[in-house]
């Protein structure tokens, strides 16, 4: 019996062993149950902050798109707005052109009484480029590689030559094309630019003039008299091409005969039916334009200066224009050697009165002297 009791007491010993180290472990466990669970607790606590800081930054990204994408929208229609504008005022400017060139047809036309004979300036002043453009072409091209020799021509020829370039000489030396350009242009003025009408007898010529004085002493006001030459030789130059083609031959041919007179003087080259065809169609070119301007109410004149010895003519940049290139500031002080073509100064407005008006239509083309 004591032995059992012994044995009894040695095992309630190893229980309660048994039941400390138990103890022990489970307080171990659950002191490390609750270090991995307030772990995993603050790890899930910054996890969540981390989401709920992104997930905010997300939404502020989010707003900016928008608030950008609202950008881009006003900005893209202002764009369209801007596009829309630029094109309303393209068409306003294409308008106003319209509109400027309408008022300058009107202002050429207002006056017209005469069915369509009055021109505007600008027609005019491309008619008379055009022809200085030909004229030059036409003497490079034929006489760019002839030989001028003064000596060998007549007495009569001299003569002619001075008369029609007084300063034939020095130009004969430096400028042989803008000699022989300014021979004919100066012809053509004569012959063609200052000519009542150009298909007239002499003797008509000096009718229509003298007509025209006789009326001049009845009027107040050269006006009347200025429509009275618009309306009389319009009528000429709608028949001019039938009615006055043989006088009006004639006079071209005259005009050939006399240039190829002088140049065959001067030069080593002769004439030949190329060469005059091209003269030809100068000629032709310059009377068509001559019978435009006389049938104007406005008075035109085609103006070439004439250079005399041991007279200066100083370069006007209001009615001449530097064949050389020159910047015009540079030669205001400058004298002129030759005049290689006309111009055309308009006098007057479209009703044939104001003939104190003055307007320059077309500068003369001039070559300056060297410094």
């Amino acid at each position: 019996l004591k032995e059992k009791d012994a044995r009894i007491a040695h095992l309630e010993r190893e229980m309660g062993i048994m039941e400390g180290e138990f103890q022990r472990e489970l307080d171990k466990l659950s002191a490390t149950e609750s270090e991995t669970a307030a772990f995993w607790q603050a790890k899930h606590s910054a996890l969540n902050q981390q989401f709920l800081r992104t997930d905010t930054e997300l939404r502020l990204l989010r707003a900016e798109v928008e608030v950008r994408e609202g950008e881009r929208d006003e900005l893209k229609a202002g764009w369209e707005a801007m596009r829309r504008q630029l094109r309303d005022k393209d068409d306003e400017v294409r308008d106003l052109r319209g509109q400027v060139k309408g008022l300058k047809e009107w202002v050429s036309t207002s006056t017209r009484s005469d069915g369509g004979t009055q021109t505007s300036d600008e027609v005019f002043g491309e008619g008379m480029a055009r022809l200085g453009n030909g004229l030059q072409n036409w003497v490079i091209v034929n006489f760019r590689k002839a030989k001028l020799d003064l000596t060998k021509a007549t007495e009569t020829t001299l003569a002619e030559v001075a008369r029609l370039v007084p300063m034939y000489e020095d130009l004969a030396v430096t400028s042989k094309i803008n000699l022989l350009q300014s021979m004919v242009s100066r012809l053509l003025v004569e012959l063609i630019f200052e000519a009542y009408f150009v298909g007239l007898s002499s003797d008509q010529a000096r009718q229509f003039a003298q007509v025209e004085t006789f009326l001049a002493s009845f009027a107040e006001s050269p006006g009347p008299i200025n429509q009275w030459r618009s309306l009389s030789l319009s009528m000429l130059k709608k028949e001019a091409g039938q009615k006055l083609q043989a006088e009006t031959a004639s006079v071209t041919e005259a005009v050939i005969s006399q240039i190829n007179e002088i140049f065959d003087s001067l030069t080593d080259l002769k004439s030949t039916e190329a060469r005059d065809q091209g003269l030809r169609a100068l000629v032709t070119s310059a009377v068509e334009l001559s019978r435009l301007l006389v049938v104007q109410k406005a008075v035109f004149k085609v103006t070439m200066p004439e250079i005399l010895p041991h007279q200066k003519i100083m370069f006007d940049p209001a009615t001449m224009e530097d064949i050389g290139g020159e910047d015009e500031d540079s030669l205001s002080e400058r004298e002129i050697c030759c005049v290689t073509f006309p111009g055309i100064i308009k006098r007057g407005d479209e009703s044939g009165g104001q003939l104190q008006f003055r307007n320059v239509i077309s500068k003369a083309r001039v070559m300056c002297a060297p410094e």
